[in-house]
């Protein structure tokens, strides 16, 4: 997180474009720099950690779908929403992602319980506590939940499981 702070502040102060790019698995091509700029991968945020006690997991935006299923099985644990593709995390939490299972477990916004996030000036902030219960304050982790990057690089999700 900290690097894609750094990448993000000099691109503000080259005034160069940037595009936040996940797994890839969009069809839109959303993560093409049309403009020119730079691409920002997630690529290599990796972090897996079960907090089993909260029933929460704190993974990296590059975390793939599967990689994560394969983590919390031994646990007998999953995340819900299920993508036929195997897009990362961050891309499901970036585009509101849903699937087949959806009906019962809820789309990708409905699981994600807090973001750490890289700010369009190089800041890095997290939405929210990762905690069962709080009003108080704005719901900024709906808020980046399905902005495709445009508001900010998701770098680390806390998820229901």
């Amino acid at each position: 997180p900290e690097q894609v702070s750094r990448v993000v502040r000099a691109c503000v102060a080259a005034k160069v474009p940037m595009v936040p790019r996940g797994a890839g698995t969009g069809v839109e091509g959303g993560a093409i720099p049309y403009g020119g700029g730079v691409v920002i991968s997630t690529s290599r945020l990796r972090r897996l950690e079960l907090l089993e006690n909260e029933m929460l997991a704190v993974v990296g935006a590059g975390v793939y779908k599967e990689e994560l299923r394969k983590f919390l099985e031994p646990s007998g644990l999953l995340f819900g929403p299920d993508p036929s593709s195997n897009p990362s995390l961050g891309g499901m939490a970036s585009t509101g992602g849903s699937g087949m299972t959806t009906l019962r477990y809820g789309t990708t916004k409905e699981n994600v319980v807090s973001l750490l996030v890289v700010s369009p000036q190089g800041g890095l902030f997290r939405t929210r506590r990762p905690v069962r219960k709080s009003s108080s304050g704005y719901e900024l982790t709906q808020l980046y939940m399905g902005a495709e990057g445009t508001l900010g690089v998701i770098c680390e999700l806390t998820l229901r499981v």
